[in-house]
């Protein structure tokens, strides 16, 4: 169809409809329809919505190969822009304001205006973030300095602040906070905030350190997410009462927590402790603990440093309550000191439906085991519930057809008496001479003995 009789149908809706197809569009994208024609120019405004987002990814791209003279002009470019935008938008109402900009530094009055401007609108969701992605320890990282007037809004009920030079005692009313997520902080006064926030729905905590988390008590009885990561705690361990918790993630280094309660219908669980470059003798029997604190979580998700530990600490075998998870998400080598780890949490998850394996790259933890023949291990089975009853999906992401993936899916398929699917899927970087070699050990895959009828081997590219 002639590209000019669509411009002419769109050119010929009204102003109204033409609103309503720009508020669709990202602010950025938005702003573009203004250099269509001069009937365009001022469409975008009309079409922002009470949701202001200042991302300055959208607006600007700067290239390594650029010099700093070529990176200061564009970023004063999106300077102006946004505080241009937020003078036209001084009648609007408004709920939610985000900003992101990284480095910001020299531009800390013109970020202090944008800042006071949200304020001005008593916004309920506030998103500051001035990270740089290139950061990876918090000694890298530069903070802004929040103005006073951001501790006193009143109607907040989401505040996401990341690398903000943020006092958590000076909020002045956190009652109906229902959201917080803070990243690249200093956190030692979180406590003020926590015990003053009975609305709070989801806490994130990414990249923060001097975390002073004591505990979240019945006081805090509507939270449903809680997460961290990359995070350096001021305390030794934090109590945690979460009767109502759906969504557990942490990933970094061994953080012990004393479950007072935990929901006994959690949706997600997930434990990656790839950060660790140390453990004691008692650090197998944390982590199981911390394990059978989150057993009814329906989908749970172990890093290749707890799956070595476990065997360690206590034998899931002699549980008092067999975990309740659906579906085992492990990230792995399938190395044999992981293999320990792998067995007793197959056979100490009896309800397993799906079981899927995450190839990783090697951990550099050493962890001692007894001797194990790789080739002997997975030959005999050991009446695993799941493998009788209940798992009928088994996936393997970042298949290569090593040695160690084929013992142990040769074990799944021989044992796996009610097996429907062996999903297998490739790497998405490999050369195709690599692909080749993986697909031929696909198919010695699909010639293992099966003690299922009904068993599917597919092989997925990536």
């Amino acid at each position: 169809m002639d590209s000019r009789t669509n411009q002419d149908k769109i050119s010929s809706l009204p102003d109204f409809i033409l609103v309503l197809i720009i508020s669709t569009l990202p602010l950025n994208q938005a702003v573009k329809t203004s250099l269509l024609s001069k009937r365009w120019r001022n469409l975008y405004r009309k079409s922002i919505t009470n949701d202001i987002v200042f991302k300055e990814s959208d607006f600007t791209t700067c290239y390594a190969s650029d010099d700093e003279e070529t990176k200061k002009v564009t970023r004063v470019s999106f300077i102006c822009f946004m505080l241009g935008s937020v003078l036209r938008l001084s009648a609007q109402a408004i709920e939610s304001f985000d900003l992101y900009i990284s480095k910001p530094m020299g531009f800390e009055i013109h970020i202090n205006s944008l800042m006071e401007f949200a304020v001005s609108k008593q916004i309920k969701n506030l998103v500051l973030d001035f990270s740089d992605p290139s950061w990876t320890t918090n000694d890298e990282a530069s903070v802004v300095q929040l103005p006073e007037c951001v501790y006193n809004l009143i109607n907040l009920e989401s505040l996401k602040l990341f690398a903000c030079g943020f006092d958590p005692s000076r909020l002045t009313n956190p009652g109906s906070l229902k959201v917080l997520s803070f990243g690249w902080i200093q956190l030692k006064g979180i406590m003020s905030l926590i015990s003053t926030s009975p609305m709070l729905e989801s806490l994130s905590i990414q990249n923060c350190w001097d975390i002073g988390l004591e505990m979240i008590t019945g006081y805090n009885n509507r939270l449903r997410e809680l997460v961290f990561e990359n995070c350096d705690f001021s305390v030794p361990y934090s109590t945690l009462e979460l009767p109502n918790i759906l969504i557990f993630k942490y990933s970094g280094k061994v953080h012990y927590f004393e479950f007072l309660s935990v929901n006994r219908i959690m949706t997600e669980a997930y434990l990656d402790f790839g950060a660790e470059t140390e453990y004691d003798d008692g650090t197998g029997t944390q982590l199981c603990g911390l394990l059978y604190d989150l057993l009814s979580a329906r989908t749970l998700t172990v890093c290749p440093f707890l799956i070595q530990l476990i065997q360690d600490g206590e034998d899931p075998v002699r549980l008092r309550q067999p975990m309740e998870t659906r579906h085992l998400v492990m990230k792995t080598n399938l190395l044999p000191n992981e293999f320990v780890g792998i067995r007793l949490m197959i056979n100490g998850w009896p309800d397993l439906e799906t079981l899927t394996f995450q190839m990783v790259a090697p951990r550099p933890v050493p962890v001692s085991t007894s001797a194990i023949a790789p080739d002997t291990y997975w030959k005999f089975n050991l009446n695993h519930r799941c493998l009788k009853k209940t798992l009928k999906v088994v996936e393997l992401k970042n298949f290569t057809g090593g040695s160690y993936e084929l013992h142990v899916l040769e074990f799944l398929i021989r044992f796996g008496r009610v097996l429907e699917r062996v999903d297998l899927y490739l790497p998405n970087e490999l050369e195709e001479s690599q692909k080749l070699l993986a697909s031929a050990e696909a198919q010695k895959v699909r010639t293992f003995e099966k003690a299922s009828e009904h068993l599917s081997i597919i092989l997925h590219n990536g």
